[in-house]
């Protein structure tokens, strides 16, 4: 989309001269500087060609040397939250003195019917390979957690009685809460039929060494959880099953024959269907758990890995388990049809993030393909030696080295590569593309008398003229990118730094390498060497007619332009411009602001397809949390506890509030203890946490929601607290605004206590809604600073400020239109997008702004200024639009986030910005355009003044420029010069 600008005022334009204003005067000594830069620095490439391809390759080596240091970064919680956020600083809190003991692995199965014989022998199957899975260092056994088991004869399965099972089921829910099963390890699955308030509480009628003797003669078992439990994982009394004995049971048993916990099995259940009596008679889905644990003691003794999906640190032997669990519950051999299997291990998110990375790079190479074979026509004529296929490869050459440049370079100053950096080779290519297309079109509009000039100087005024302009639209899309890296999003910014350098050395790549290897095409074609075996010089060779066409030109000066301008077209376009505004303000306006990690998984991925059929079978009721306290649990601060528990307990965005410390009040009420008593004693409180964390009421927090100095003892006071927490729930909420104003409100309810330590709150989806509340902030602060700087470089390069607003209007109305693009489409404003539309405001700028330069520097009324305008610059504008589209048009089939974004996002960006700067742009000129730069008599060009500039080499004498090829517009060559580079001869 670059065209070819020349700077107003500039000395070899005709019609044109100096400028009077202080703009003006400025806008011409930059352009003037750059054309005599340019033209020096093209005369230098082509004198010596085979030097400056070296010097591309030493830079390039060089700095990929900087990979060495090349550092993936896959850990969501440093990709896509503010690392100076509430989430970090908590998270980092609870990793040094809170960490997470389990791992949760969830299976869901999904039939028509899964209360059938057919689906629990599957499940049964998939039991059995993962019981069976096992390494050089694990086992299921080994790494499982367990938990407190109470077998009795009446929690048999086979001759059961109800009636008598319900009577009994009052003592047996009494001594089973004295096992400590934590509500994390549970995940709200097994609920009590009763609660304990209904129950005998052993702790406070047995003397308190009895009642803990009990407690040390319960056995374990491994914690696996699922409809199974009913019939006890039993090969022989499945397969014997009928199927109204299968709905009996789900319907009647309710407490788990392994553990002997009372258990609501419908949990485990999705898509339930009832019959009129409320009886459960077919389900569509089934889920199965299983829970493994961390070895803490590894870990401090440095045998673990950094689960990057979660953050977490696991030790070596419980990852790789789980890395075997994965192989066997994935293993289809065996399935039956019709049932199928979705499976979420705690190591899935990292592992199919790194295998993300490494399968989009097939998009890379198809499209590098496809560009190169675009390019090759587009670049050469259709004959054996005017085409120009090893240019085109060197072409994209420079896009590889501008990639091993830029990763090089982060990778030395320590900026780690993110999941959307992998999208940057596809915009390179685009703009690389573009400079190509703009350096070929500069040599092909050079003027008569340029032409005449040796291939040097000839070489030297095309760089000038198309220097000017790769320099302007580089320069506006490095800016944006540097500004963007100053947000706190590190995605983000890692892109932007990324981009940044990468679009640097794109654009000096293309201004050297491709210019040198151009002076070399150029000289094997006026020495009629064949395009692709450059050995093969073809004698009495003629360019044949058709090739020499130029059908893109044509249609804009012939059939186009002549179009556009009619006055009932005029009418139709500001009516068509008008109407798709208010359209995509509207879509804009329904545009939301959401954020999903799960979004960056890849569609096709069997955890992505786990996390669907979970919001289809298991919808969420409400987000859970966690509120920490530190080293700081005393008696003081309980007073403080309990009121922060009270305004929980109100507040409007929270549903449920878990709390021991409710619990341990409850409990000592219930034996007439005041908790919050004036006179009560740090040694007294701490042993009655002890006897509270032994109870059928306590005992399921002692795990998962302490940290003590020391082992606790059940017949001894509880050790000092170094760290406690409780748990809550929200309620189910929608919009994001809800969402930042629940997390907001508990924050300040925190913060109004005054506590004299750590305590904050935490929850997994925080990361998202921490996201939420700034992403919007992020994007139109990006926005606003990218745009100010592509407007003034604009201004600059036009010199005119009615024509520059025009230009900006251009970009607003694409972004408009983009964002209504992205409504309709499905998108939200989320990292990605963010980036994107960045972008696109460094793109689409380019689109009108050579539309409106070539405005200004055509003399006559607006029509025939605006009408010629369109016939020299458009080919340039629609090819350069096309070629950056065909850059990414292959991501349309890609299941990655990342790569749909751009795609859907950049398709918006080149639809409307084409419109908008070949078709809304030259009508509003037409109509009220600004006058034209002072012009004066048509300047005569000076070819002495370009031989002072770049005076010839010794081996180009006047002698051999005489010799040289010149393709004349009759077609008939004249004597051919030897291809050499310097001296040599090729």
């Amino acid at each position: 989309m670059k065209g070819i600008t020349k700077g107003p005022g500039s000395p070899n334009t005709p019609g044109i001269t100096k400028p009077q204003s202080l703009l003006g005067r400025l806008s011409l000594g930059i352009v003037t500087g750059l054309e005599s830069f340019f033209y020096r620095y093209g005369c230098a490439i082509a004198r010596y060609p085979a030097a400056f391809i070296m010097l591309c390759v030493v830079i390039t080596v060089v700095f990929s040397i900087g990979l060495m240091k090349f550092t993936l970064e896959e850990r969501p919680f440093k990709l896509w939250i503010p690392q100076d956020s509430d989430f970090i600083k908590v998270m980092e809190w609870q990793k040094r003195n809170f960490p997470t003991k389990f791992r949760l692995q969830t299976v869901i199965y999904e039939a028509d019917n899964v209360l059938n014989k057919t689906v629990l022998l599957e499940m049964l199957r998939v039991h059995e390979a993962v019981v069976n899975a096992k390494t050089e260092k694990a086992t299921w056994s080994s790494v499982c957690a367990k938990m407190p088991t109470i077998k009795n004869s009446f929690f048999g399965r086979r001759k059961r009685n109800v009636n008598q099972e319900k009577l009994r089921m009052s003592e047996a829910s009494s001594t089973l809460h004295m096992s400590g099963l934590s509500s994390e390890v549970s995940q709200g699955a097994m609920k009590r039929k009763r609660s304990v308030d209904e129950v005998k509480d052993w702790s406070t009628i047995l003397s308190r060494d009895t009642y803990c003797s009990a407690l040390e003669d319960m056995s374990q078992e491994c914690i696996e959880h699922s409809i199974l439990e009913i019939w006890e994982y039993d090969y022989e009394y499945i397969n014997s099953l009928e199927p109204e004995d299968i709905i009996d049971d789900i319907n009647n048993i309710n407490t788990s024959p392994v553990f002997g916990f009372p258990t609501n099995f419908t949990d485990y259940l999705g898509k339930v269907e009832r019959n009129s009596e409320g009886q459960i008679v077919r389900a569509g889905a089934s889920r199965q758990l299983w829970v493994t644990s961390i070895n803490l003691t590894a870990i401090n003794d440095g045998d673990y890995v950094d689960d990057t999906g979660t953050g977490m640190e696991v030790d070596t032997a419980s990852f790789e388990w789980e890395k075997e669990l994965i192989k066997a519950v994935l293993n289809e051999t065996k399935r039956p049809n019709g049932i199928s299997l979705y499976l979420m291990a705690a190591s899935s998110f990292g592992m199919i993030s790194g295998d993300t990375i490494i399968g989009d790079a097939q998009y890379l190479a198809v499209g590098f393909g496809v560009v190169f074979i675009y390019i090759q026509v587009m670049l050469g004529k259709f004959n054996m030696v005017e085409q120009r296929p090893v240019l085109s490869l060197m072409g994209l050459t420079c896009v590889g080295m501008s990639i091993f440049v830029s990763y090089g370079i982060c990778s030395v100053i320590g900026e780690p590569f993110g999941p959307v950096n992998n999208v940057l080779p596809f915009l390179l290519l685009g703009l690389g593309i573009d400079d190509m297309f703009v350096i070929m079109q500069a040599w092909n509009n050079l003027k008569h008398e340029e032409k005449k000039l040796q291939l040097t100087q000839r070489i030297g005024c095309a760089l000038k003229h198309a220097g000017v302009s790769i320099t302007v639209t580089s320069l506006t899309d490095f800016a944006a990118f540097a500004i963007g890296s100053s947000t706190v999003l590190p995605a983000l910014k890692s892109f932007c730094i990324y981009a940044a350098v990468g679009i640097a050395a794109v654009y000096f790549f293309q201004a050297t390498f491709f210019v040198a290897w151009f002076a070399l095409d150029q000289r094997r074609i006026e020495d009629h060497r064949h395009g692709f075996f450059w050995c093969w010089k073809i004698k009495n060779w003629t360019p044949n007619q058709c090739s020499q066409k130029d059908l893109c030109q044509t249609f804009f000066g012939e059939v186009y332009a002549k179009i556009l301008f009619k006055l009932p077209v005029k009418i139709c376009i500001l009516g068509l411009t008008a109407a798709l505004l208010s359209v995509s303000a509207w879509g804009l306006s329904t545009l939301r602001q959401e954020f999903n990690p799960i979004w960056f998984l890849p569609q096709s991925s069997y955890l992505f397809k786990f996390f669907m059929k979970q919001e289809q079978y298991y919808p969420t009721v409400g987000e859970r949390g966690t509120i920490y306290f530190g080293d700081m649990i005393n008696i003081e601060e309980l007073p403080k506890i309990d009121d922060l528990m009270e305004n929980m307990e109100n507040n409007s965005y929270i549903s449920e509030v878990d709390s021991w410390y409710l619990k341990y009040k409850q409990y000592w009420k219930k034996q007439n203890v005041d908790v919050l008593e004036p006179n009560q004693t740090e040694e007294k409180f701490l042993d009655h946490l002890g006897k509270f964390l032994h109870s059928p009421s306590g005992s399921r927090y002692r795990v998962s929601n302490f940290v003590f100095n020391d082992t606790i003892s059940c017949t001894e006071p509880a050790p000092y607290i170094l760290a406690s927490s409780i748990e809550y729930k929200h309620l189910p909420l929608s919009s994001s605004w809800e969402k930042i104003t629940a997390m907001d409100q508990l924050k300040e309810m925190i913060l109004s206590q005054n506590f004299s330590g750590f305590v904050s709150s935490y929850a997994r989806v925080y990361s998202g809604w921490e996201t939420d509340k700034i992403i919007e902030m992020e994007l139109y602060r990006n926005m606003g600073l990218a745009m100010l700087v592509v407007f003034l470089v604009t201004l600059l390069l036009i010199a005119n400020l009615a024509a520059s607003l025009m230009v900006l209007l251009c970009v607003l109305l694409t972004l408009i239109e983009v964002g209504a693009l992205m409504a309709w489409w499905g998108l939200t404003i989320d990292t990605v997008s963010c980036i994107d539309i960045v972008l696109a405001i460094g793109l689409c700028v380019d689109y009108a702004a050579h539309v409106a330069h070539a405005f200004m520097i055509q003399p006559g009324t607006r029509d025939q200024r605006a009408r010629n305008a369109v016939a020299n610059i458009g080919p340039a504008v629609l090819n350069g639009g096309f070629s950056t589209f065909l850059a990414f048009v292959f991501l349309a089939n890609s299941d990655s986030h990342v790569f749909s974004t751009f795609f859907k996002i950049f398709f918006g960006v080149v639809l409307f910005g084409l419109y908008h700067g070949l078709v809304f742009l030259p009508v509003l000129l037409s109509m009220v355009g600004p006058q034209p730069y002072p012009t004066s008599m048509p300047d005569h060009h000076n070819p002495t003044e370009e031989e002072e500039m770049c005076p010839k080499p010794v081996e180009e004498s006047d002698d051999h420029h005489d010799n040289s090829t010149q393709i004349v517009q009759n077609g008939e060559p004249e004597k051919s010069a030897m291809l050499t580079v310097g001296k040599e001869e090729v």
